[in-house]
């Protein structure tokens, strides 16, 4: 048992088109780091970088708070924890910033109480802190900040977990407005979730799912690229990302193979192949097209990324 160790958890991509809350995809950049210490009692949260100051420090009300709680309580361990959090991942884009916190410290227990738990015990423990800023415990972000790479919810009941390596030439590009977020952006965004859907579209998405899944597992990026394309969800969420038209139409004339919403938005994510396109001219063509519509953007270019990891134990 180590008194404190520092994790690193990325950021990642949800849905990716067709996959509400079953897909998932780890990204190299941005992470959060947590280091969590021993105290001598309850749950203490500290919190600094990006947007520190809008997220909230009750352990009931934050992500990481309430998996360290679950995670005390469920193998009653007779310590406090201290979680330090620094926030690489701006909070509130669609970029896992929740889930991102939630796995680092499930990871970080796991390692310091030498608990043994395996991918999916501690996704299992990752997605009950996601209660806390999505009101359900979906896995889909906390999956692939825990596994990295690009993952499958296979099940809920009872959690299942399918992981693939993403192709070696998959780069991504990402590209987000800086507005300030709404209350209760999320559950807006799952209210609009259409709660009867005609069978063509499932049909739809079903083949588009699949067909992006065979695309991960045969490292073929054009195949995924293409496949990111929902008749569900989406089409009712973008009234929700200010220029969605505009970002997704200069995303792909500047080479992308895809473009989506990225989670619950507005962020937005291009999945681009490397042998016949720049990343990072595709991330500048979506900023100018938030840009178009008068509003500030920033925008990165990256690749899948690893999961939770540990950054250095301290003495």
């Amino acid at each position: 048992m180590s008194p404190n160790i520092v994790v690193i958890a990325p950021a990642s991509s949800a849905n990716l088109g067709p996959g509400f809350d079953v897909f998932g995809l780890a990204l190299a950049e941005p992470s959060d780091k947590v280091t969590l210490t021993q105290i001598p009692e309850n749950v203490r949260i500290v919190i600094s970088g990006l947007f520190a100051e809008s997220i909230p420090t009750a352990p009931d009300e934050n992500t990481a708070g309430l998996v360290a709680k679950h995670m005390i309580k469920e193998f009653s361990l007779k310590t406090g924890i201290q979680l330090t959090i620094e926030k690489g991942i701006l909070p509130g884009m669609g970029l896992g910033s929740s889930a991102a916190s939630a796995a680092a410290v499930a990871y970080g227990i796991n390692c310091m109480f030498n608990l043994g738990l395996n991918e999916q015990e501690l996704i299992r423990f990752a997605a009950k802190g996601e209660f806390a800023s999505a009101g359900s415990e979906h896995a889909d972000n906390v999956s692939a900040a825990i596994c990295g790479d690009f993952i499958i919810v296979k099940s809920y009941k009872p959690l299942k977990i399918v992981k693939l390596r993403a192709p070696p030439d998959l780069l991504i590009s990402v590209a987000y407005p800086t507005i300030p977020t709404p209350p209760h952006k999320t559950e807006k965004a799952r209210s609009v979730v259409p709660k009867q859907i005609p069978i063509e579209k499932i049909v739809h998405n079903v083949g588009m799912a699949a067909a992006m899944a065979s695309g991960f597992a045969n490292c073929d990026v054009e195949m995924i690229g293409s496949s990111m394309d929902d008749a569900i969800v989406e089409p009712r969420r973008a009234f929700l990302v200010p220029a969605y038209d505009k970002v997704k139409q200069n995303a792909l004339k500047a080479g992308a193979c895809g473009v989506a919403i990225s989670g619950a938005g507005p962020a937005m994510i291009a999945i681009v192949n490397r042998k016949k396109g720049d990343a990072a001219k595709v991330a500048h063509a979506m900023k100018k097209g938030f840009e178009s519509a008068g509003l500030g953007a920033e925008a990165f270019a990256t690749k899948p990324g690893r999961g939770a990891h540990i950054w250095r134990t301290k003495k």
